[in-house]
């Protein structure tokens, strides 16, 4: 019992020893973490001229501004304010509708469970990546500057934009639903045709509606940062407020912005959660 109680505390030991161990150089990677992200700030800020200390002690101007100007909300134009959140609503739906068309389309040539061509999966990659790399107010402003201001500028950009991460996504989820299936099913006889229809699709459609619901969230903000530019929306609305130093409406249209993401972000998340059960 003696040495069966020995040999037990120093298991104990050894483990505690171990778990310190360990713990230790979790710790230790956790210090060099944070001096290294220190060192980076106080590069970064000796280089752009950020001095976080004057932007504290100038919070009290930046409330004053706030409270003054744009407190309260004012409750007037709000039919043109319902208007433009339709319009945001609507340039998001239509332009993921879209994408995620076109982004099924590529996909296919994309994926080389499908596509049995290097080269011509390479060239769809390649070109979903330069759509999504490039970012959505690059495309703004050139679209602006080749149709002038509104909601087609917008869309269009969401519709580039989109489709890049759509494609990038589909091939990702095609991908994984061909490991599993086209294998045994082309050995048990069945021709590529009705593998993607009968299977892989069908196993796919969960992981692509649930990405064409993060898109529409991701597309709503985006369509108000882009009406600021001219692409329509909510935004171009906000915009005009600010120019004409209509605060308190600018003020509306803020909240109103924060509603609707607030409001879509609940309800995409709870769809994809019910998809992805």
């Amino acid at each position: 019992m003696r040495n069966r109680r020995g040999k037990t505390s120093v298991t104990e030991s050894r483990s505690m020893e171990r778990i310190r161990l360990s713990s230790r150089e979790s710790l230790r990677a956790s210090v060099v973490f944070v001096i290294v992200l220190i060192i980076i700030f106080g590069l970064s800020s000796g280089f752009t001229r950020f001095n976080p200390f004057a932007a504290l002690l100038s919070q009290g101007e930046f409330w004053n501004f706030i409270l003054a100007d744009f407190v309260p909300p004012s409750s007037g134009r709000l039919g043109s304010l319902l208007r433009a959140v339709l319009q945001t609503i609507y340039m998001a739906l239509a332009a993921t509708g879209i994408s995620a068309a076109l982004a099924l389309f590529l996909s296919f040539l994309g994926t080389a469970a499908i596509t049995r061509s290097v080269p011509v999966n390479s060239a769809v990659r390649a070109f979903a990546s330069v759509l999504r790399n490039i970012p959505n107010l690059v495309w703004a402003f050139i679209l602006v500057a080749a149709f002038g201001i509104g909601t087609v500028v917008g869309v269009l950009s969401l519709i580039i934009g989109t489709t890049g991460y759509l494609t990038r996504f589909f091939i990702e989820i095609l991908d994984e639903t061909a490991a599993e299936t086209i294998e045994p099913l082309l050995a048990a006889g069945a021709s590529m045709p009705s593998i993607v229809v009968q299977a892989l699709l069908p196993g796919a459609m969960p992981g692509f509606i649930a990405w064409i619901l993060y898109c529409v969230e991701l597309n709503i903000r985006a369509s108000t940062i882009l009406g600021m530019v001219g692409a329509g929306g909510i935004g171009l609305l906000l915009m005009g407020y600010i120019k004409q130093f209509n605060y308190a409406a600018a003020s509306t249209a803020i909240v109103a912005v924060a509603v609707i993401i607030i409001g879509v972000n609940l309800l995409t998340t709870y769809l994809r959660k019910l998809i992805m059960r």
